[in-house]
Formats: structure tokens, sequence, C-alpha cells
């Protein structure tokens, strides 16, 4: 009954999206603002339904429906019988239109007097992604397809997504991305509609485009998170092509947020904010066609039938062609021949934003080009680190210089004495930092140095906005930036001064990495809720042979899907992670290990996890400001 349930309101989400779009047409304002009110919450009912609908077949194993008969078994624990439901295709794609129609909701909010042509305009559009995405869901995708005779267990579940962080990555991802279809609609809207220069629409956009950065940053961290300690890789994950799939949105949607800055202040750069939207967004779904359609391969993709693909293909397609003919027939209009000073506020945030699109193009380029050459002549390329960090590190790297110096500039013309006043100090400091820093880590790179050198540029410049306490700076913009400066410290000292050592030890063997003696003290034999393991006994002491923790590395077996995994055992602290991971081996033999010393690497995630704070701060302020136009 409960998949019939969730069968029936899944196709109603269908309809009530249909009759948003349609009654979208009328010419009377107040009739449609009522049909808007009750398809906006009807679709917000109906998707909450359909979704939970599917979480109740995963926790009560109903194997009637195939989904879960493929994704879930009776001895999987209760909180990945929940995530199970999104960590899969159909699940992920209820999940999200389940966000589309949450954001749908909010954009209704949005309605005032003044605004309700440009809110019932961009309803429309959000409609035709809700319709497309809920048919792309029943057509190929239908989670609550039938299995008769129903199966007596499941098939299980993928062990390496059995995971705390992975089970709230999607949801986070998927806020980023819907955040961006709300930019979308509106910049459509403001395209479409007569009198949109009367509006400010670009307050209405920007709490969208922060939610959106906001969320694809702390989703892309904690994908980062799940990567490091769940793969045994032993570093961050990077430049993987579903990775990257998200973090192209991201770097447009970093330039669409400060350009919509530069829109409120100046009035310039609406053109630019329009075609960032459209951009964004486009990329979104487009990372979208890439995970689902199978053409990629990568240890979190859903390599599947290739008719979805083809499916979001055309509506991607469909999108594009008609939001980029609409924009090159009517984005004349809010072009403007300002002139923008480099040394400004404004002129940064330009150029920034073009360095923003450079490196997008980059990894575009690096993402797509195999799949072209393999769909064109049947020969498979690798585009892997070294094109990546060969061609994004320099050109990122002027772009963190500039983003250092931008919150100290003001708007328009100012005095360059003043700023290279302002700059100086900041500059002296950063170098006495640098300095102790390799002082500390006794080992010198060109790489190593510039990393210190931007991540400290950005730190102290926004700790002397603190200190002088500067009202025209707001806080949700300085804490974002010292969390970007973080996570920059992280990366550089992750990257350079890792140390790793593979080893075949066995039991009471010793080895020493660092300041660091670590021995393999004896192999346990573990039974868990439904997986056997091997776990190795690691004894770390510090150079004065105090003890300082047991680490206890797994080697994993799930009888159900017939797989092996590996658990990295970490000791954590501000400065480093000890990180071990155990692998194949036998008492006579011994066990290969591998053990790697990350300074730093704690910084990544916490920088992620302060620029979340800051973007949160961001669009908060923002939806506040929205209520005032009411």
């Amino acid at each position: 009954m409960v998949p019939f349930f969730g069968n029936l309101t899944l196709w109603l989400c269908l309809i009530f999206s249909s009759i948003q779009f349609l009654f979208s047409f009328k010419k009377i304002i107040y009739s449609i603002n009522q049909i808007h009110k009750i398809t906006s919450l009807g679709l917000l009912i109906f998707s909450l339904i359909t979704f939970f609908s599917l979480i109740y077949c995963y926790i009560t194993s109903d194997f009637s429906v195939i989904n879960v008969f493929e994704n879930s078994h009776t001895s999987k624990p209760l909180i990945y019988k929940i995530t199970a439901a999104w960590g899969n295709h159909e699940g992920s794609m209820l999940l999200w239109i389940l966000i589309l129609t949450i954001f749908n909701y909010f954009i209704f909010n949005c309605y005032n007097d003044k605004n309700n042509i440009f809110i019932s305009e961009t309803l429309k559009i959000q409609s035709i992604i809700i319709f497309g995405f809920v048919l792309f869901t029943i057509l190929t995708s239908n989670p609550f397809e039938r299995l008769f005779p129903a199966k007596e267990n499941g098939l299980g579940f993928n062990p390496i997504l059995q995971d705390p962080a992975l089970a709230i990555h999607p949801p986070f991802l998927y806020i980023g991305y819907v955040g961006l279809s709300a930019a979308f609609s509106m910049s459509v809207a403001v395209l479409k509609i007569s009198n949109s220069e009367k509006i400010n629409w670009y307050i209405y956009m920007k709490p969208f485009a922060a939610t959106a950065w906001t969320f694809l940053t702390i989703g892309i961290a904690f994908g980062s998170i799940w990567a490091y300690y769940e793969l045994g890789w032993g570093g961050w994950w990077f430049w993987d092509p579903v990775e990257n799939a998200s973090f192209m949105p991201w770097l447009l949607a970093t330039a669409l947020l400060h350009s919509l800055i530069v829109v409120e202040k100046k009035q310039s750069l609406k053109s630019w904010v329009l075609l960032l939207s459209i951009l964004a967004f486009l990329l979104s779904v487009l990372g979208t066609f890439l995970v689902r359609s199978g053409v990629l391969t990568s240890v979190h993709t859903f390599a599947l039938d290739p008719s979805r693909g083809i499916y979001i293909l055309i509506f991607t397609a469909f999108l594009t062609t008609y939001s980029l003919i609409l924009y090159a027939k009517n984005s004349k209009k809010y072009f403007d021949n300002n002139y923008l000073n480099f040394f400004s506020k404004e002129g940064s945030i330009l150029v920034n934003n073009i360095f923003m699109i450079v490196i997008c193009a980059i990894v575009f380029l690096g993402t797509i080009y195999p799949l072209i050459i393999e769909a064109l002549t049947s020969n498979k390329i690798s585009v892997g680190v070294p094109y990546f960090n060969s061609t994004v590190v320099p050109i990122i790297m002027p772009a963190i210089i500039i983003m250092g110096v931008a919150p100290l500039l003001d708007w328009g013309r100012q005095d360059k004495y003043k700023i290279y006043r302002r700059i100086f100090p900041v500059f002296v400091i950063t170098l006495i930092i640098t300095i102790l820093f390799f002082m500390i880590y006794k080992s010198y790179s060109i790489l190593g140095l510039a990393g210190i050198i931007l991540a400290f540029w950005i730190l102290i410049n926004n700790l002397f906005i603190i200190l002088k306490k500067n009202r025209k700076y707001s806080i949700s913009m300085i804490i974002a930036h010292m969390g970007v400066g973080l996570l920059i410290l992280g990366i550089t000292g992750s990257s350079v001064w890792q140390n790793e050592k593979i080893v075949r030890m066995k039991i009471k063997n010793e080895i020493n990495i660092k300041n660091y003696n670590i021995t393999f003290d004896e192999i346990d034999e573990i039974r868990g809720p439904n997986y056997l393991a091997l776990q190795g006994n690691f004894l770390v002491y510090d150079s004065t042979k105090k003890f300082i923790t047991k680490l206890k590395p797994q080697n994993r077996y799930y009888p159900v899907t017939n797989t092996f995994t590996t658990e990295a055992s970490i000791h954590a602290n501000l400065f480093r992670d000890l990180y071990i991971v155990i692998g194949e081996g036998n008492l006579n033999d011994g066990w290969v290990v591998r053990i790697y010393y990350n300074p730093l690497v704690a910084l990544i995630w916490i920088g992620a996890f302060v620029a979340f704070l800051g973007g949160s701060i961001s669009t908060f302020s923002h939806f506040r400001k929205i209520k005032k136009f009411k």
C-alpha cells in the first residue's frame, strides 16, 4: 500500500507542476497568486509523502519494491537503511525533487505587491524544471517499481557508502545544486518580463545564490572527508570527475555571489550576473548527466542505463538553448558602461570572476575532453592530477592574492598610496610567519612557499579588518574568507609535508615515521553487525617513548555483497594526522601496512566548516532582507 501511495504522490507532483506552469499564463494577478499558493504547497506536501514513503519501505525492508531489494538487507543497521533511500540513483532523484519543491515554496513566499509578475514568471520556470525531473523519475527511474513475488531478503548496499559523512553528502550537495535552480529561474524571469528594471531582482536572487554556495561548499567537504578515511588512500580527495561535477558549479556560484554584491552596491555587472546564474545551474544539470549516465568511472558514480543520460542530455540541451537565446536577445538592456577601476572593490571582484571562469573552463575541459575522445574514436584517455595541478594552481594563485586584498579596498576610486599603506604591514607579517613555518617543518618547496604565503595573506588581512572593527565589512564575508584561508593552509601542509611508509609488518614489528614509533601489537577477529573483520592493533609512542594512542585499522568482509573494504584508523589533532591502513597478509608473511603522517590536514575540514558558517550567516541575513520588502 505504501509503495502505491508513494507512486501516486509522485504522479501528483507531475500534475501540480503542470498546473503551476499552465496557470502562470493567466492575466489576473490575484488568481495566479492563489493558484501558485495551492501548487507550491501541494508540490511540497506530495514530494514529502513520496520521499518518506520510500524511506518507510527501506525501514520495513519491503523487498516487493525493486529499489529496496537491490539496495538493502535485513542485516543492515537502521541508520544505513534510511540513508540507502537516497544512496542509490532512483532515491537520489526523489531527494532532488523534494529539494526542488522546497525551494519552489520559498520562491512563492517572496511574493509581494511589487514583484508579483517577477515571482510568477520565476515559478513558471521553476515548474518546468520540476516537471522535467519528475517526468525523468517516472519514466526512467521510478523507485516504486514492484517485484513479484517479493524476495525474502535484499542484495545489500555498497559497503563503502555505509558511512555517516556520505549519508549527508548528497542532501547538502543537492541543496547547492537546487539553490542554483532558483537563481536560474529568476534570471530567465528577469530576461522575460519588461518591467524588471523597476524590481530589485538581485535582492531576491542573493539568498538563493548564498544558499547554493554554502551547501556546495559543505557538500564537497563531506565528500572529501568520506574519501579521506573510507577509501584508505591517505590523502584528501580531489580532481575525481564526479567531484569536478560539483566543483564547477561551486566556482561559478562563487563568482555569482561576489558579482551580486557589485550589482547591489554599484548597479554594475547586471548582465554578467544573469549569465552566471544561467551557466551555474546548467553546469549543475550537466553534472547530474555525468553522474547518472554511466559515462564516468568513479567510486561513487551511478553507472546505469544510458537512456537516463540521454533524457538528461536532451533536457539540459533544452534549458541551455532556451535560456541562452533569451539572454542573447534581451540582455542588452542590462549592459552598462560603468568604468571599473582595478584598484577598487568592484574591480577586484570582476578580475577574480574572470579567474573563476578560466579555472572552471579548464576543469570542464579536463573532465569532458576524455569523454568526447572516447565517443568519437573509442579510445580511452586519462586526464589526471598533473593536468589539473599544472593548469589550475598557477591561475588560482593570483586569484587568492586579489581575494586577500579585496576586503581592504573601498568602492570606487581611491588613493593608491592608502592601499599600499594598508597592504604593507599585512605583507610583512605574512612573510615573518611563513619563515617561522619553514623553520618548524624544515622542508622547502615552491608549492609550499606559495601556499603558506597565500593562506596567511588571507588570514591576516581579515584579522586586520576584525581588529580595526571596520563595520563596512560583513561578518559573514570575513568568516567565509577566513575559512578559505584555513583550507588553503591545510591543503598546503598535507600536500607538501606528508610522509608515507608502505611496509610489510609482522606482529611485534616496529617502524618509525617522523617523531613517532609504531608497534604492531596484535591482530584480532571482529564481528560487526553485517561484516567480519581482521583488526590490527598498533601502539603509537612519541620520541620520548611516551604512549600516545592505539590505532585499530580494519580489513572488512561483507558477506551479503561479497565485498572487501579497508577501514583506516586515524589519530588526529590540529597539527597532524597519524593514519594507518592494513591490507592483505597472514601470520607467516605479515600484513601490508600503509602509514601516513599528514600535517595540518584537519585545517581542510575546519576551513570548510568555517566557510560554511560564514555562508550560513550570509544566507540568513539576505532572507531577512527580503522580508523587509513585503
